[in-house]
């Protein structure tokens, strides 16, 4: 007879739980600390291609190629010395020319965005991506 109330008290300590969480802002260009794991987008398919991060200290910095917008995200393509990058994260003013620094803390192979119809080799979501010198623009 004490399990079932057991299992209840569990049940509702789960919805508990599951009614706490809430969705964050996007994050802007204007960095505040280390860089954090970003928030994965809504279109994300399950983690099973993605390699263990480097450490929350790797970034690579370059300059925009190319850019544009998609549901809440900005995706850029980024020049750096070591060869060209994709990365995302929530939506910010960039534009080609631009110079930004990105963190390389959560690297997805062959992801599939169905908002922009596209498969991506490698992309990096960053909490942010800074923006630290503007472009005179292609």
């Amino acid at each position: 007879m004490t399990r079932i109330p057991t299992f209840l008290a569990g049940t509702a300590l789960l919805a508990l739980l599951g009614a706490c969480h809430r969705d964050s802002a996007p994050v802007t260009a204007a960095p505040t600390g280390p860089a954090a794991p970003a928030a994965a987008p809504a279109d994300m398919p399950g983690m099973s291609g993605m390699p263990a991060a480097p450490s929350p200290a790797a970034t690579a910095t370059g300059q925009v190629e190319e850019t544009m917008n998609a549901s809440t995200y900005t995706y850029v393509r980024v020049k750096t010395p070591q060869g060209d990058i994709w990365a995302a994260t929530g939506q910010f003013k960039v534009a080609v020319g631009d110079t930004v620094v990105v963190p390389l803390n959560m690297p997805m192979q062959n992801f599939k965005s169905r908002t922009l119809n596209r498969t991506f080799p490698m992309i990096y979501f960053a909490s942010q991506i800074e923006v630290t010198a503007k472009g005179k623009g292609k």
